[in-house]
């Protein structure tokens, strides 16, 4: 079921990574992929999480980590989210509603038509 891939955020230059697989394999995904040791990343009740990352050899970039339970009203949720990483890595400090909307749509539009049009 693994699903991993990447875009770049155009304009900001602020790459995404998302992980997709059940829910067990995405801590050793994420630790592996981003050179950290957590344990546990999500919480029992989270079918999603975004979190900023940020290291010496690639920078500070996103992870989108989706179980296998996620849907797209909670894409939607974690779009926002993205789009708040988005600003914050490009120092965006007092973004206007159209910039955040965009950035939120794109985000949005690039995971859903990579899981569910490939």
């Amino acid at each position: 079921m693994t699903n991993r891939f990447q875009f770049t955020v155009p304009i900001y230059n602020v790459v995404i990574k998302v992980f997709k697989d059940y829910r067990e394999s995405l801590t050793p995904m994420f630790n592996q992929a981003t050179g950290m040791d957590r344990e546990n990343i999500l919480f029992p009740m989270e079918l999603a999480k975004t979190i900023q990352v940020s290291t010496e050899e690639e920078g500070s970039y996103i992870v989108l980590l989706l179980t296998e339970n996620y849907n797209t009203s909670i894409l939607v949720h974690e779009a926002v989210h993205i789009a708040k990483a988005t600003m914050r890595i490009s120092g965006i400090k007092q973004p206007d509603e159209e910039t955040e909307a965009f950035i939120t749509q794109y985000c949005f539009s690039a995971i859903d038509s990579y899981l569910n049009h490939k």
